[in-house]
């Protein structure tokens, strides 16, 4: 089981201290990546859940390859739809140059209506701006000379260099668990990246997954399954350990985690910081202690 952690640039303390002692840490401990998450506006029904202050997330992944010297750094995931395909192309090629081939692309369509009506990007459109947009990064990272005739871009006869150091292109994470997902990961993914399943509910959609990659012609056993995940440690056994797994006891995180791992997860992002009200009173120190816990204690027992 590998492991990666989310980045604190929103919700309760986003700050460049917060963003740098987090990224540096989860380096300093080993953790297998550190990872930027994307909202470009924050529509008032989600401020609670998100807080007011979202740092942009490849503004942050930028400054972490200045930050950070080994750790591989990742996006979970970039909204689709929200941002210019070319300039995306460009943005996360310049970071894997500038970190060395360090990143990993987490994608996904998106699901806030109201951020993407603000954005005037239409919301019902967003599974096939997706798909056209993976196309598009695919093509203008394998040729020095990119083409593309789609239904909503065309461009030819343009240089859109550096292309990324990784090759042929940085790894890509795509993110979601519905069906439509799965279907785009099968075709898509490098990684299956879905969020929030208890270990009952990873079981059949893994071999759900798996059946899709396999009429798609791919082999299932070489797209790893990246689970991302809520995790807090505290000594009271959790009223709600069937909807949140991976809080409460130690004892128990280490339980479900191994029934994530034979559910047919490889690896978890966690969320240290946000995502649930059991989170809401993380401060940085208490985050940055819950990072040495998990190196330190439940790491070595389930890798």
């Amino acid at each position: 089981m590998k492991f990666g952690i989310t980045i604190p640039h929103y919700y309760q303390f986003p700050s460049k201290k917060a963003i740098t002692e987090v990224a540096q840490k989860a380096e300093e401990l080993g953790y297998d990546s550190i990872w930027v998450t994307d909202h470009i506006g924050i529509p008032k029904p989600y401020v609670a859940r998100f807080g007011e202050v979202f740092y942009e997330p490849l503004m942050v992944l930028s400054y972490l390859t200045a930050v950070t010297g080994r750790v591989p750094l990742g996006t979970s995931v970039i909204i689709l739809p929200y941002r210019n395909p070319l300039f995306l192309a460009k943005a996360l090629a310049t970071a894997d140059q500038l970190s060395e081939g360090r990143i990993l692309c987490g994608f996904a369509i998106g699901w806030c209506k109201e951020e993407f009506e603000a954005l005037g990007v239409p919301f019902e459109k967003r599974a096939s701006l997706s798909n056209e947009y993976l196309r598009i990064l695919k093509e203008i990272w394998t040729n020095d000379d990119p083409q593309f005739q789609g239904k909503y871009f065309r461009f030819s006869n343009i240089k859109l260099l550096p292309r990324p150091v990784q090759k042929p292109y940085p790894p890509f994470w795509i993110g979601g668990k519905s069906e439509g997902a799965m279907q785009r990961a099968a075709e898509f993914a490098d990684v299956w990246h879905p969020v929030f399943l208890t270990p009952s509910e990873a079981r059949p959609r893994v071999l759900q997954f798996r059946e899709i990659a396999s009429k798609k012609g791919r082999d299932p056993e070489k797209i790893p399954v990246a689970l991302r995940m809520h995790l807090q440690i505290h000594k009271k056994p959790e009223a709600h350990s069937g909807k949140y797994p991976l809080v409460g006891p130690l004892s128990q995180i280490i339980e479900n985690i191994q029934k994530y791992r034979e559910a047919g997860v490889d690896y978890l992002v966690l969320d240290l910081f946000y995502g649930i009200p059991e989170l809401a009173s993380e401060t940085l120190d208490s985050t940055l202690a819950t990072m040495e816990q998990v190196a330190r204690e439940i790491r070595p027992r389930v890798s």
